[in-house]
């Protein structure tokens, strides 16, 4: 009996070589085939690179954002710092659906705060049909709110602002234009401050 068990326990163990290396060589010819990294994942030393992520925050239970980019770099575990390409982000509102979306062409995550910085042609539209145009945001996802430093458009229905130094808090829907705001509407003709 002693010797049946030594047989298949050696067997199990040709057999479990056998099937890695097989795995191994498939997974390399998958490799040669595609030249792009394993599962079009990349990873060296500090640095990891994948293509189409979905990356959901949530907070208190509950989800906060989503992003969504063609790829995502992330070099060192020090910095903290996700580096995205083409990005979209859904900011999710009380009902559990999208109430803004925010385009650009690039972005930082920090993987420790959550805070996103998006930049590159940045378009904020509001499900409500608003929508808001500026070179550069910076959303804090602790306080739910959006920093926006440069010039920025604003277009509703009936009305346009323009002006700089945006501060928007998302769950009270309250947004303030620090200077040089100008603002146009059907009702009124024009105003500046």
């Amino acid at each position: 009996m002693p010797l049946d068990r030594k047989i298949l326990r050696r067997t199990a163990l040709v057999l479990g070589i056998v099937f890695l290396s097989v795995l191994a060589f498939f997974l390399f010819l998958h490799y040669l085939h595609n030249n792009k990294g394993l599962l079009s994942f990349k990873i060296s030393k500090g640095y990891i690179s994948l293509k189409k992520i979905d990356y959901k925050y949530f907070k208190k239970g509950m989800l906060a954002y989503e992003i969504f980019a063609g790829s995502l770099n992330y070099r060192s575990q020090k910095k903290n710092i996700i580096r995205l390409n083409g990005v979209k982000v859904y900011i999710y509102g009380k009902n559990k659906k999208p109430a803004f979306i925010i385009t650009g062409k690039s972005g930082r995550l920090n993987s420790v705060s959550k805070n996103v910085i998006i930049s590159g042609g940045v378009i904020i539209k509001s499900v409500r049909g608003a929508s808001m145009k500026t070179p550069i945001i910076y959303y804090f996802a602790k306080d739910d709110k959006i920093v926006a430093p440069d010039y920025m458009k604003i277009k509703g229905k009936n009305y346009f602002i323009s002006g700089s130094g945006l501060v928007f808090y998302i769950k009270k829907n309250i947004f303030i234009l620090q200077k040089d705001v100008h603002f146009v509407s059907n009702n009124v003709k024009e105003v500046t401050k």
